[in-house]
This record gives C-alpha cells, structure tokens and sequence, in this order.
C-alpha cells in the first residue's frame, strides 16, 4: 500500500522528541552550564536533564522499532537528486548522536551518582575530566549542527521541492 504520511505513532515521537531535545539542549546551556558544580543545588536541575535525556533514550528505541515496520511515503523526485540524496545518511546520523549523545550523559551521570546520596554534595570542580563528559558535550555540538542542517534541509525542501513535505511528518489519512 503505498502511503502519503508516516505512521502517526512515527510522528508524535518525531516531535515529541524534537520537543525533549529542543528542551533538554536549552536547558544544558542556558540554566545547568550556568550553575557552578560548587552550588549542591546543581544536583536537582542535573537530575532532571537525566531523566529527560533517559526518556529520550528509551522513546527514540520504542521510534526506531515504529520506523522499521510501518511503511513510509515514498522519496519525493527532489529527494532523490542533488542535497536530497542526503536524506536517509542525515537521519541515520541524527539518530546515532542523539543516542550517542543521551547514553554519554547518562554514563556521566551514573559515575557522579554517588554524590546524590549525601544532601549537600557538590559535583567535582572539573567535569571535562571526565571522559564521558567531553563525549558528551562534543556530540551535543554535533547533534546541534545536525538538528539545524534538518531544519534547513525541511525549509529548502518546502520552498524548492515537495511544498507537502511538511505533512509527512503530520497527522491525517495515510494512503494516497
């Protein structure tokens, strides 16, 4: 059967996520980075970060087992030429680090744990000591790169190419 939207499963976890990670990427720079580790207030706001980023581990498996077995519209004629070719590569990517990149919070978060035990524990003074953490930081830069090259290859593909492109990601009737 051939479809004109995704799943609508796909696409409330398409902007679901997209939410979290917008959130969750605002929230690290603007408010925790903020926060000197020498404030035992830090503790809170982290652990929140690491529930959300925990969250987005576990929706982007339950997203990737959808995508696998539901069926998709068919690449558009602009997809398949020039910059669209990079479409299924740009997705593959964007899933990798953001796994990546939620897996390496959370490993760092597991090797501080310890310090959420006592109530008025600091963190240590120097986070980019920590292996995970700098994997961390480095794939939130790249997964930044990635989400705004998404957002800049929707906006060409709806003012040059397919002006529904938008709607394959939405909610409605699926089949042609």
């Amino acid at each position: 059967m051939s479809v004109t939207r995704y799943h609508p499963v796909l696409a409330a976890l398409h902007w679901l996520i997209a939410l979290m990670i917008f959130g969750n990427l605002g929230f690290g720079f603007f408010v925790i980075r903020n926060i000197p580790n020498s404030d035992p207030g830090k503790l809170s706001p982290l652990a929140g970060h690491m529930g959300v980023g925990t969250a987005v581990i576990v929706l982007m498996v339950i997203r990737l087992i959808v995508r696998l077995v539901t069926a998709h519209p068919a690449p558009t004629a602009h997809q398949q030429q020039g910059l669209g070719t990079l479409r299924t590569p740009m997705h593959w990517a964007l899933y990798v680090v953001i796994f990546i990149t939620a897996v390496a919070g959370w490993l760092t978060g597991y090797q501080i744990a310890h310090l959420y035990e006592t109530p008025g524990n600091t963190l240590p003074a120097d986070f980019p000591q920590m292996t995970t953490r700098v994997i961390h930081v480095w794939m939130t830069l790249l997964l930044s790169l990635l989400i705004i090259a998404h957002i800049a290859a929707a906006i060409r593909e709806k003012v040059t190419g397919d002006k529904t492109i938008m709607g394959r990601m939405g909610f409605g009737k699926r089949s042609a």
